[in-house]
């Protein structure tokens, strides 16, 4: 992998001496991660913009965080932290109104256009309301409302084109890799069997969603919610989505892969040593591209998308 450093002057330098690196890719989080320690020649500036390359291609478009600099007779060593390009629409505050209609194109163009994205989201819109509260980022006004109309999280492109997650269209098996340790997890402190909430600040938690799956598996773990402050439409998919996510947690598995692999978030992959199922099905949630003293790894977590069953009514 190849890093290029860029300094508020405009200067660009090439990492030369690379120690160690870790870049952290995770489907629930806005911004890719990179720790980067490596050693200089000579001293560097003050780094602002952070590049990474495989074979020539930009994976990796972010701004530096924090930076360290150490001289001792080995040279210059340096570290470096950075977040993907997407961290500029997290640290912004997007300003709290109650759009009428809007489309996700409309989110964009109010929330990204001016930090130099490209808008490549889905063309859908709402009939209903939507409100960004006081306190919400750019970033997080843009996905949850794509989150809520579409279903799949918004993403950057390290060429800063806005865009959502979407599963591959084939199935990868985990045996055609170079696994060298897994875990499969099973983690019943996670799942929600029922999510009760309220749509007014006077009323009782009447509202419900259950999972019969949940139900079925003996989880009892009951939320309440009070939903009166968001718009009506946005109060069910809100409460959907948080028994959802915890059923996401129920099952996964942790590998590490032996150098780089081809996987990508939200590939569908095969996993066979499962203890439920022969072949279960798992999406890819978190990568970490890793070197260190044993060489290139990469560690992946995968997540199990489980049909919750879920029943929605009011009593």
């Amino acid at each position: 992998m190849i890093f290029e450093l860029s300094d508020i002057n405009g200067n660009a330098v090439l990492a030369e001496n690379i120690v160690s690196y870790e870049l952290i890719s995770e489907a629930g989080a806005a911004c890719d991660g990179l720790r980067l320690n490596f050693i200089q020649s000579s001293l560097i500036g003050e780094i602002c913009t952070v590049k990474a390359y495989i074979d020539s291609v930009l994976i990796f478009n972010g701004f530096c965080d924090k930076q360290k600099i150490c001289m001792d007779k080995s040279g210059v060593s340096c570290f470096i932290y950075a977040r993907s390009s997407a961290a500029l629409l997290v640290d912004n505050e997007a300003l709290p109104c109650q759009y009428s209609k809007p489309s996700a194109r409309q989110l964009w163009y109010s929330n990204a256009r001016d930090f130099g994205f490209e808008c490549a989201l889905p063309e859908i819109y709402t009939e209903n309301n939507y409100l960004v509260s006081k306190g919400t980022s750019c970033y997080g006004a843009i996905n949850d409302f794509v989150s809520a109309v579409y279903g799949a999280p918004v993403y950057a492109t390290p060429d800063n084109v806005l865009t959502v997650y979407k599963e591959s269209e084939y199935t990868k098996s985990l045996n055609d890799y170079n696994v060298v340790s897994f875990s499969y997890i099973i983690n019943r402190s996670e799942p929600v069997s029922e999510i009760d909430y309220k749509i007014s600040s006077g009323d009782d938690y009447s509202y419900h969603f259950k999972s019969d799956y949940a139900d079925r598996m003996g989880i009892k773990r009951r939320r309440l919610y009070n939903l009166s402050s968001i718009p009506l439409w946005q109060r069910e998919t809100t409460a959907e989505k948080k028994i959802k996510d915890s059923l996401e947690e129920y099952y996964s598995v942790s590998a590490e892969i032996s150098g780089e692999c081809d996987l990508k978030l939200y590939d569908r992959v095969i996993f066979d040593f499962a203890v439920n199922d022969d072949n279960e099905e798992f999406y890819v949630s978190e990568l970490i591209r890793s070197k260190g003293k044993g060489g290139e790894k990469t560690a992946i977590v995968l997540k199990k998308k489980i049909n919750g069953e879920l029943v929605n009514y009011v009593a």
